[in-house]
């Protein structure tokens, strides 16, 4: 049996993981790389034996998205990593087949509708089978962690949740493929625009519980019409693209783990800007460049374009030393920021290309649940499975991200380190 599947090697992403699964993992682990293309997969093959010669080399699977070949395929490995995209014009048979068969399954996907319609109709296979089932673990690691590690330190020192957590995430992109475009194209043609527009309001989708979102500290119409806000600790914030996301996957972590976070916690995602006027730009062109990318002739000729520079593809080398992960979030004990003490602060950077970063925030939680599932045998699982967050990996995934060389701190208003 494999312990690794990683299925998409092929891809731009899945290629970054096969690179780092050869580099980072044990070197006698027996692995496999799948794809429907038997001759990209033997061109990886080979970069991979020329780059990591003392290893043992992955095997190669070829399959097709059908039920019979994806439940052949995934049942030969403990965790499958998926790198087929976009997720949900082609993976859900992938899900599907992992949850029946009782494999773990981690993948990257940015689509968080997709997401709900997956936690929808496979919620009950998995938990029967055992397979946790882990979609969008990256992106989303990083605040989903930070929220986490807030929560779990103001539980431990003041016996509370924190009942509400603000974050500032910015991600210093400087190109992306076509296929994280063409993701964003098909996302809007199949869902359209309004989830994209609702800002943290449509954070609860990944639960059953609803709550209208409160503002941060601020002017409340400055906040609503023109997405500023101005936070004691984090400074000047505006609107997130990313934000409604990973807000959706932390709080689906608050819904599964209520004894922690507590009744009424909301976590908000913002971006952070220099001051009144950059905030109210990039929340004026966030929603602008939402709404002209819904219309589908702008669509149709950004397609176009993207078919024009297929093979332009980012340079990673190049990115290494331009782009970055920076997130900062900040909770109390059981209050809004600025009114209560105990005031927590966990923040995680990670210089280097955001492709790379992505590889390693989902290889280091495949790693993790590979750890623990080999803990548990098959009827160990059985009815334990489901649908789970980043942070369900807890001080695992936390400490493998720190050996990865992302830097994580938790700290107190005074500096007391956690």
């Amino acid at each position: 049996m494999y312990s690794i599947l990683l299925l998409g090697a092929t891809g731009y992403t899945g290629t970054l993981c096969a690179k780092f699964i050869a580099q980072h993992y044990p070197t006698n682990i027996r692995w496999c790389i799948g794809a429907r293309s038997e001759q990209r997969l033997q061109a990886l093959a080979r970069e991979l034996r020329e780059l990591y010669p003392d290893r043992v080399q992955p095997e190669i699977e070829i399959f097709e998205l059908t039920k019979e070949s994806l439940e052949s395929v995934t049942r030969k490995a403990k965790v499958a990593v998926n790198g087929v995209g976009p997720f949900h014009r082609f993976s859900t048979p992938i899900v599907e087949a992992c949850a029946r068969v009782g494999t773990h399954y981690l993948d990257f996907s940015t689509e968080t509708l997709w997401i709900a319609e997956l936690i929808e109709r496979y919620e009950d296979v998995a938990r029967e089978s055992g397979a946790i089932i882990i979609p969008g673990i990256s992106p989303a690691a990083p605040a989903d962690l930070l929220a986490w590690l807030i929560t779990k330190t103001t539980r431990e020192t003041y016996s509370r949740g924190p009942g509400e957590i603000v974050s500032s995430g910015k991600l210093s992109i400087k190109a992306m493929t076509p296929g994280s475009l063409t993701t964003v194209l098909d996302s809007l043609t199949t869902w359209g625009a309004s989830w994209y527009l609702s800002g943290n309001s449509g954070s609860w989708v990944l639960t059953s519980r609803k709550q209208p979102p409160r503002l941060v500290p601020g002017s409340p119409l400055l906040s609503q019409a023109l997405g500023y806000c101005l936070h004691p600790v984090l400074g000047p914030l505006t609107t997130s693209f990313a934000g409604p996301g990973n807000a959706s996957v932390v709080h689906r972590s608050a819904a599964q783990n209520p004894g922690l976070y507590g009744d009424g916690f909301q976590y908000k995602e913002y971006l952070p800007t220099t001051g009144i006027w950059n905030a109210i730009f990039i929340h004026c062109a966030t929603k602008i460049a939402i709404l002209l990318l819904w219309i589908p002739l702008v669509r149709g000729l950004v397609r176009k374009l993207l078919t024009m520079n297929a093979g332009d593809l980012p340079d990673q080398e190049a990115l290494r030393g331009v782009e970055r992960a920076g997130y900062r979030a900040v909770g109390g004990a059981g209050g809004r920021i600025g009114t209560e003490k105990g005031v927590i602060e966990a923040s995680l950077l990670r210089e280097g290309a955001l492709y790379e970063f992505t590889a390693l925030l989902t290889c280091v939680g495949a790693r993790v649940l590979l750890e623990r599932g080999s803990k548990e045998s098959g009827g160990e699982r059985a009815g334990k499975g489901g649908f789970f967050t980043p942070s369900f990996l807890g001080m695992e995934y936390v400490d493998g991200l720190r050996d990865a060389g992302v830097q994580i701190e938790v700290r107190s208003a005074d500096g007391n380190a956690y």
